[in-house]
């Protein structure tokens, strides 16, 4: 047969649950859980003295501690098993837990001033003759004190056994009261903290996406590369244009060149024909984009 060991749970701020994705459960380091448990010791201990007071003599202050103490009990086994049992961890929260420390924290602070007020009311001596108990579990015991007009307004006497276990339950009460304090400031704390690290909710993240879909898409224009520069027709016709002549014409200049001997009839006509190109250059306005050309058939041989 082999052995197959059960894998130990390990448990982290926050536990996500399958449920609840989002679901908060403050997972307790050791010494949180150590106070939960003087929680629950130093309240058993308070049931305990309290019980013995009430055994004697009933009163309201010392039923007012049993009652926290009922209270710590409850408020510590839910935090507890919700946080630690996997079954369990549906009815975790964390501003039930809160409010539950908050709570016991106010209560066990009045039960501090309840019973300290009460321990204050014993302040007169008496001389005791004779005590006995009837049996009973509530205010069993009956004490005859001497003097008994100067003693009309009193309710009870207490002993030293009595009034020491009245400091008991006001002093431990105090106790009580900074524990949960300290448990309801951790909490509250590591939440704050985990809230900081978790602001954006799934809503938030919808509106975003829903806003981000609803944004036209930009697509973008395409530069064109830097090639050889682009030119209108009127600056292309106007590179062709030639400038006007700085030298007035003179006939008289081609006059003289028909005088010159050696000359044949052949000569003089090509110069005479380019006499008449250059006087129509000179003529062709600057903004036309070509000149009138001779027929090149002129050219042939006479």
């Amino acid at each position: 047969m082999t052995d197959t060991s059960i894998p130990q749970q390990s448990y982290a701020a926050p536990i996500t649950t399958s449920d609840d994705a989002g679901q908060y459960i403050q997972s307790n380091p050791l010494w949180v859980v150590v106070v939960r448990g003087l929680q629950v010791l130093i309240s058993f201990i308070i049931v305990i003295m309290a019980g013995v007071l009430i055994h004697g003599y009933a009163m309201g202050a010392n039923g007012f501690a049993v009652a926290c103490s009922i209270f710590t009990w409850i408020v510590v086994s839910y935090v507890l098993i919700t946080e630690k049992v996997s079954s369990a961890r549906k009815g975790y929260n964390i501003w039930a837990v809160l409010s539950l420390d908050l709570l016991m924290a106010l209560f066990w602070l009045a039960s501090l001033g309840a019973n300290a007020q009460l321990r204050a009311r014993f302040n007169t001596p008496v001389q005791i003759e004779s005590c006995f108990n009837d049996g009973s579990a509530v205010s069993s015991n009956h004490c005859i004190i001497s003097g008994r007009s100067e003693l009309a307004k009193r309710a009870a006497v207490a002993g030293e056994t009595g009034l020491a276990l009245m400091s008991a339950v006001a002093g431990v009460s105090a106790v009580l009261w900074l524990l949960f304090l300290a448990t309801l400031i951790f909490h509250g704390h590591t939440y704050r903290l985990w809230r900081q690290e978790h602001k954006s909710s799934p809503a938030d993240n919808a509106t975003v996406e829903m806003k981000a879909q609803g944004t036209p898409m930009l697509v973008p224009q395409s530069q064109p590369a830097p090639g050889a520069p682009q030119y209108t027709d009127q600056q292309q016709y106007q590179s062709h244009v030639y400038p006007p002549s700085q030298y007035p014409h003179d006939p008289s200049a081609y006059a003289q060149q028909g005088s010159y001997p050696g000359l044949n009839e052949h000569q003089q006509h090509q110069q005479h024909q380019q006499h008449q190109q250059h006087q129509q250059h000179q003529q062709q306005p600057q903004g036309q984009p070509y000149g009138v050309y001779p027929d090149p058939n002129q050219y042939h041989n006479q």
